[in-house]
């Protein structure tokens, strides 16, 4: 076969042809592609991580692929046993060097290949194949949802007969089966145990990597679940899952049955607490404490409705939050002080951040997206530190008592807040700024303010910071005392164009964008912000009224 010439103005235009081809040819076909397939059972194989180790790209495994294939066998055909239960690593108990993993998986998963090849059966890839496996860019695309036990699920195991009741560390049988998942880890006799009323979540211990005390959660709880599944299968009674999309996939996961009426978790928790670390300090010195900010008034128990798990909050431990996070914070929490847990914007796990999120509900995000932020020393801190002087004295003790003081304050806060009365609320708002090129739009004002007022009402959240009967029209009023005749938006902007030095948009800016953030942010699809005429009608006549914003017939 002639070589293909380089040299000559003629020969130049076929010989880069030729070169492109051959690039073509060389890019993996997953490239040319952007269709890939979604896979919940996706598995990557690397068995180094560092750069030090010269190796292919991960191997693409596909598990449910392979579990239906092999039907006529059981999960032993890869995986080992070990104390009567599946390890889920592949051919290993434990990993050894990378030389002889790999060498392991490559004699393994080939020599099945080659048996089923010669038994006529579908077969994977063989020797000579390896970018059958070894893909630079995988024609796949993980799709696999994180799975974690709601209170649902949580609730069917804790009911399920064919979990039975467990022993506790006392050799007792209780009439619950929590020792069947929850333990500690006995350094003395070097073994778990169930320890009654220290039950917590596995993330406790089991961390996101494996570490020299715990294995990786994801690690355990595939191993927990999946062998509990295997075993409960193979004595003909209901089980959960045992293969990936069982639990990964996110049609398997919107069919999993959902309970309605569960009970609370049993975990001797209190139903309400007082927060702060003026208790701690006062029960040491046996007065009440002046070094510190009044106590928070909790409800356990209402909070564990509104959330899916113990963890959502108690994300290091089960333990009160100032074990972790005290006064100067200590090394437990990262030196994060308590204030600095519970102020925090960021973290759910605090008060101040997990209520933030509420606020993006699309019956609160109207208002409060455009709400600047305001810094802790802005707030009324009164609004969560009401427990007064007077009831701390003698300082409570028992924590009967201080529930109790606790729940006095929650039920003395209002159940609802009051709008103003209707008649105060004026019907229609008429805005006319623009009334060279449309007629004015009639504003429904009434109609919006108690519409806003229903989904307030939803929230106990909102309930109880807003406060006063005008604190729903500083959604709209804002940065102007709270008043049944707040100024108009006319006071703070102008008609000019161009925004004010201090950032102040222009009255025809600043309708537009609070009208229409408000409609995106609570899901209203009509009007859009482009149907101009949706609002506002155009000009059919001359235009006789004054110009500027009237409300009621009143001059501007």
């Amino acid at each position: 076969m002639p070589q293909p010439q380089f040299t000559g103005l003629g020969k130049t235009i076929p010989a880069i042809f030729f070169i492109l081809f051959i690039l073509f040819l060389s890019i993996p076909f997953s490239v040319l592609s952007s269709d890939n397939e979604l896979r919940n059972d996706l598995i990557r194989i690397q068995l180094s991580d560092t750069l030090s180790v010269r190796q292919m790209p991960a191997a693409v495994f596909l598990h449910d692929n392979h579990t239906k294939a092999l039907t006529d066998k059981d999960c032993s055909v890869c995986h080992m046993t070990e104390k009567n239960q599946l390890a889920f690593k592949f051919n290993r108990l434990k990993d050894g060097t990378y030389d002889a993993d790999r060498k392991m998986y490559h004699e393994k998963c080939i020599g099945c290949h080659q048996e089923r090849r010669e038994q006529g059966k579908e077969s994977g890839p063989m020797t000579t194949e390896c970018r059958s496996c070894h893909f630079q860019n995988p024609p796949y695309q993980d799709s696999a949802r994180p799975f974690g036990f709601d209170k649902s699920l949580h609730y069917r195991h804790e009911i399920a007969e064919a979990i039975p009741p467990t022993k506790d560390e006392t050799g007792d049988e209780k009439d619950w089966n929590c020792g069947a998942c929850h333990h500690e880890y006995d350094k003395e006799r070097n073994q778990t145990v169930y320890v009654k009323g220290k039950e917590g979540t596995c993330r406790y211990c089991h961390k996101a990597q494996t570490s020299d005390e715990a294995r990786s959660f994801q690690t355990v709880a595939h191993e927990a679940c999946l062998n509990c599944h295997f075993k409960l299968k193979a004595l003909n009674k209901k089980a959960g899952p045992t293969d990936c999309s069982g639990c990964h996939a996110a049609d398997r996961q919107a069919a999993i049955q959902r309970l309605e009426d569960i009970p609370r978790i049993r975990r001797n928790q209190p139903d309400h607490l007082l927060l702060s670390l003026w208790l701690k300090d006062a029960v040491r010195t046996g007065e009440p404490s002046r070094q510190f900010i009044s106590p928070v008034a909790f409800s356990h128990k209402s909070h564990e409705a509104a959330t899916e798990s113990c963890y959502v909050c108690h994300h290091a431990s089960m333990d009160p939050c100032i074990t972790c996070h005290t006064c100067i914070g200590s090394e437990k929490s990262a030196s994060i002080r308590l204030e600095k847990a519970m102020h925090s914007q960021r973290s759910m796990a605090g008060c101040k951040g997990c209520h933030l999120e509420q606020m993006k509900d699309k019956n609160c995000s109207g208002c409060h997206s455009q709400m600047p932020q305001k810094f802790l020393p802005e707030n009324d801190c009164t609004g969560c530190h009401s427990i007064q002087a007077a009831l701390l004295k003698p300082v409570p003790a028992d924590p009967k008592l201080i529930s109790a003081i606790a729940e006095a304050e929650i039920a003395s806060r209002k159940a609802h807040w009051s709008l103003v009365s209707e008649t105060e609320i004026p019907e229609t708002v008429t805005i006319d700024i623009m009334k060279d090129q449309y007629e004015g739009a009639t504003f429904p004002h009434r109609k919006i303010t108690q519409t806003l007022s229903a989904g307030a009402q939803k929230s106990r959240l909102a309930s109880h910071f807003h406060g006063t009967e005008q604190t729903l029209c500083a959604g709209c009023h804002h940065h102007s005392p709270l008043s049944l005749t707040p100024p108009r938006c006319a006071s703070c902007h102008g008609l000019s164009a161009t925004p004010d030095p201090d950032g102040r948009p222009g009255l025809k800016g600043a309708y537009h964008g609070q009208c229409i953030r408000c409609h995106q942010e609570m899901g209203i699809q009509k009007p859009a912000a482009t149907d101009c005429a949706a609002c506002h009608k155009p000009k059919t006549g001359p235009d006789q009224r004054t110009s500027g914003v009237d409300i009621k017939g009143q001059a501007p």
